[in-house]
This record gives structure tokens, sequence and C-alpha cells, in this order.
């Protein structure tokens, strides 16, 4: 189907999200190449193609801006799969792209899979091979030897860093991944295990090749260590102060929250007993210091951290913590797209861009939970279901 034209009551189209009623898109090609602001008004060429989803909303394809492809939380003792066989792990990642897809994701961030998982997956999906999101990758997470990252590989002094750096961006990744604090901290004082020049090795490589950085960090002086390091994206931020807030504001980086792993009682019961009293000891502090950097005014995206088709539900989280829902959905779709360095070709529905969309039984501006009403899916013009 190269050429059809599709309508709805609804549709949020263009940078600014803006609701379109009695609208239509002409798709050719797998682009957006007309957008009709009155679909009635619009005489329809003989042997068009119309596709009618009568009072649905049309969103834009949603984007996951944190995930792991082989690593499935929705699974029993999923961090110790972790170390499963390059196989075990390459079949799960094909499976999870396949969930995530029809739950409306059709951009996917990865921040880190182990054998380059991630790249290969990339490849084969952009071939046709494999159905899933489209793949914005990192390869190899670096960790240190002695910190967190299950999916991570460990790493000890600058240079190691600035190796696997270049391993990775020789392997054609989109962005350089490291891993500086623990998920939840249970101990007053916040573990950081990357110094200050490991960091800027990794930040010095990534700027040779004009692509970003991205750090897992909860907060503490690890947090400071990567503003001033230069990382640009911030992952998790459970614990982020006032202080810090306003200085990544001042900076104008990113932040990704991915609420789950401190909100999600189901998922904490997947833990083990230690994991889980520390992060339920921990989940009111952790909501305030969400909802001090959501008040005070962020750009953020938002991420599963590899709750596989859970990003609606992150979404709700991230509503509930007080943020707008057009902000909200901005999270998962136009300022998703910009941490991806993807706004060029995706994130929004606007002439020229991806026809990548999610089709909603409910508007999401005004009532978010209608993420979770997926009723179809479109990815570069072709219909998943």
């Amino acid at each position: 189907m190269e050429r059809y034209i599709i309508k709805a009551n609804k549709i949020i189209a263009r940078d600014q999200l803006e609701v379109m009623e009695n609208s239509g898109l002409l798709i050719e090609n797998g682009k957006i190449q007309k957008i009709y602001d009155n679909i009635s008004q619009v005489e329809i060429p003989e042997q068009t193609n119309v596709i009618d989803y009568g009072d649905k909303v049309i969103i834009p394809g949603m984007i996951d801006c944190h995930n792991h492809l082989a690593l499935d939380a929705r699974l029993e003792n999923h961090l110790v799969k972790m170390e499963d066989c390059e196989a075990e792990q390459t079949i799960r990642a094909i499976k999870t792209m396949k969930d995530d897809l029809a739950a409306g994701v059709t951009t996917s961030r990865c921040l880190g899979d182990r054998f380059y998982i991630d790249v290969t997956c990339k490849k084969a999906q952009k071939e046709g091979r494999i159905a899933g999101p489209k793949l914005v990758v990192s390869g190899i997470g670096m960790r240190s030897s002695h910190g967190h990252g299950y999916v991570g590989m460990p790493h000890c002094g600058a240079e190691d860093f600035r190796r696997t750096s270049r391993e990775n961006i020789a392997r054609g990744v989109d962005f350089l991944k490291v891993f500086m604090t623990k998920v939840i901290n249970a101990t007053p004082f916040i573990y950081h295990f990357l110094t200050l020049e490991e960091l800027r090795a990794v930040v010095e490589e990534a700027k040779s090749v004009n692509i970003t950085t991205a750090c897992h960090c909860s907060g503490g002086q690890g947090l400071d260590d990567c503003l001033t390091a230069g990382i640009d994206c911030l992952e998790h931020v459970y614990y982020i102060t006032q202080p810090q807030v306003e200085r990544v504001k001042k900076e104008d980086r990113w932040v990704v929250y991915t609420p789950s792993y401190a909100l999600n009682d189901q998922l904490l019961f997947k833990f083990s007993p230690h994991d889980r009293e520390g992060s339920l000891r921990e989940k009111e502090i952790i909501c305030k210091c969400l909802s001090g950097a959501i008040e005070g005014g962020l750009k953020f995206g938002i991420g599963t951290d590899g709750l596989h088709q859970g990003l609606a539900q992150e979404a709700c989280y991230i509503s509930g913590l007080g943020a707008k829902n057009r902000d909200v959905l901005a999270g998962i779709t136009i300022n998703a797209a910009r941490i991806c360095g993807a706004d060029k070709s995706t994130g929004s529905i606007a002439e020229g861009k991806a026809a990548d969309f999610a089709v909603l039984e409910g508007n999401p501006l005004d009532d978010i939970e209608a993420l979770k009403k997926v009723t179809s899916v479109i990815q570069d013009g072709t219909i998943i279901f």
C-alpha cells in the first residue's frame, strides 16, 4: 500500500502536538506527504484508498527513551537472566521488540545490550528481517569493575573506558552509555563508581564523532560529576535534589524518567528481599525527588528500562507525579525523538516525516490512560495491525 489517506475524528499533529479535528493524512512510500486540516473539503483522487479510523485518535508512534532488548522485567529473575548466553538473549530480544511494537512503540532507544545485540537487531529491523521498533543503540554499556550494571560490562580506568567507547563507535552505535550509580539506594550515601577522568574519556570519544552520551545516574555526587564531565542525558535521577534540578536546567541537559523501578509494586516484588525492602523504603523519597524535577521544568523523556509493553504505564506515573498531559505525551513522542537525535524523521505527525502512528481509543491530552488503549499501529506507512 504505497499511497493512501488515513483520517480520524482527531489527529494530534505537528511538533506542538495540536489537536486537529476531521483531518487526514496522505501517506506515500512510508512518509507523510500532506496533512489535510479539513478532510471533508478535500477532493480525493479516484483509486486512492482511504482508511477511516472514525472516532479514534491518531498520535505519533510512541518512543521508549530507555529500553534494553534482552532485559525483560516482566520475567522472574530477569536480572539474573542477563548472564544467559548470546543465543538466549537474542531470542528474548526478538520477542520484546515484537511486544513493544504491538503496544504502539515505533522507535526505541536502547541503553545497552550485551554481545552488541542491539546493534545487530537495529540492522535486521531496518532490513525488514525482524519486526519491532526502529532502534537507537548504544552497544556495550560501560560500568566500573566494582559498580552497578547488569547489562553493562566492567571497566577500570580511563583508557579502558576509552577503548570500549571506540569499539562501540566502530560498531556503529548512535550514542555512548555509562553506569555511575546503583538504581535504588538503600543507604544514606549514594555510591558513585566512575571517576571524572573516566567520564571525560567517554565524553571526549563521543564528541569526536558528534554523538551524544547518557549515564545511568540516580543522584548524589555522581550526578554532579556527570554534569561537570559533559554527559548529555541523565537516566533515572531518582534522588535528584533541588540544587541539582536548577543546575540541570541551567546547563540545558536532558533527563529520562523510568518511574516503575520505584513505583510499580508488582515489579518490586520480583527483586531480592534486600532490594525489595530497600525500594519500598525509598518510594516516598523518590516520588518527592521526581516531582521536584518535574515541577522544576526539566526537559524529559520517558522509558521503561526493560518493562516491555509498559511505556503507557510509565507515562501515567509521570502524569501522577505532576507533569501536564501534553508534556507527558511530548516525553514519549517529539521530545523523545529529540533525545534520540531523530526528530527530523519521526516523533511528530508532520509533512516529510515517517508515517509512524499509534491509533488510540481516547485522547491522551484529556486522559493519559488512553495511551494504554492502542487499537492500531502504523510504522513507516505499513499497517502492523
